[in-house]
């Protein structure tokens, strides 16, 4: 295991879950006694969309990327001949590929996980349009280690400063072109410990986003899941309201019966107290009047 072939796995590894790869291959150094190996593998940055586009073309559709690093040294070379009609070639080319290559990248990005925003695509086509004008950008390019995208004006060299994860042995040219490697053991500079700090803020802050992202996608899994019982339960909650309405409404019938009943009742008891009176004065009455005759 060494730092260029970990670099090289990440970042053409799915975008989303390059935190829990990074930290997968911090422990997997560690394991082996690796523990600068570890150091540095952490400080390895997450790339941009678009620069992880680029390093999905390089290892997916290397051909095409080559293809499109050929006709930037043979445009170079028509503008030192001044050969217009080969310029005006070349120019109807490199548009197309561009354009075809950003496609390829699209679609290679949607594969694997994420789809590529607009500014995204903007990204990778800026970067292929610095591979063709630059050749050490085209170096850069091809290392598959991008950490950021390119731009070129067209005139000056384009910067490479900080746009390699590490320098790499596929391309010397774009190594000696950036100062120092992207992950160097921190020195004792105020600026160097400064860039130190801004990384592992960096980090963390990677961190906190996957782990949001983790969570926001654990929620929604559970949200699918309890819809249906909610969906049952309110269905169910719906029919017992139907059912309590019903219920109620025939509570309140049985009720005016019974309510009916008792009065009706009351008054029957009423009407037997006043005929046991009247039946008793008229026993009373027969009984005297039986004694006179």
């Amino acid at each position: 295991m060494n730092l260029e072939s970990v670099a090289s796995e990440l970042y053409t590894s799915p975008l989303a879950g390059f935190v829990r790869a990074r930290a997968a291959a911090v422990a997997a150094a560690k394991d082996a006694g690796e523990k600068e190996l570890a150091r540095e593998i952490g400080k390895l940055p997450k790339p941009s969309t678009g620069a992880w586009l680029a390093n999905l073309l390089v290892t997916q559709r290397r051909d095409e990327v080559d293809e499109l690093v050929s006709v930037g040294e043979a445009l170079r070379s028509a503008e030192h001949k001044r050969d217009p009609n080969e310029l005006r070639t070349l120019g109807r080319t490199r548009q197309q590929l561009i354009a075809s290559i950003s496609r390829l990248g699209s679609d290679l990005g949607d594969k694997a996980g994420t789809k590529p925003s607009a500014a995204a695509l903007h990204e990778l086509e800026q970067t292929l349009q610095a591979a063709l004008a630059d050749s050490d950008a085209a170096d850069a390019v091809l290392t598959g280690v991008l950490v950021r995208g390119l731009t070129s004006n067209g005139v000056e060299p384009v910067d490479l400063s900080d746009a390699l994860a590490v320098s790499t042995s596929a391309a010397p040219r774009a190594a000696k072109r950036t100062s120092k490697p992207k992950l160097r053991a921190v020195d004792t500079t105020a600026a160097e410990r400064d860039l130190d700090e801004a990384r592992r803020k960096l980090t963390d802050a990677e961190d906190r986003a996957d782990n949001a992202l983790d969570t926001i996608e654990t929620v929604r899994k559970q949200l699918k899941d309890v819809k249906p019982e909610v969906d049952r339960l309110t269905a169910e909650r719906r029919d017992l309201k139907a059912q309590l309405a019903a219920v109620e409404e025939e509570l309140a019938t049985r009720s005016a019966e019974r309510d009916a009943l008792n009065t009706t009742l009351e008054d029957a008891r009423h009407d037997s107290d006043v005929a046991e009176r009247a039946v008793s004065r008229a026993r009373e009455r027969v009984e005297r009047l039986s004694q006179d005759v």
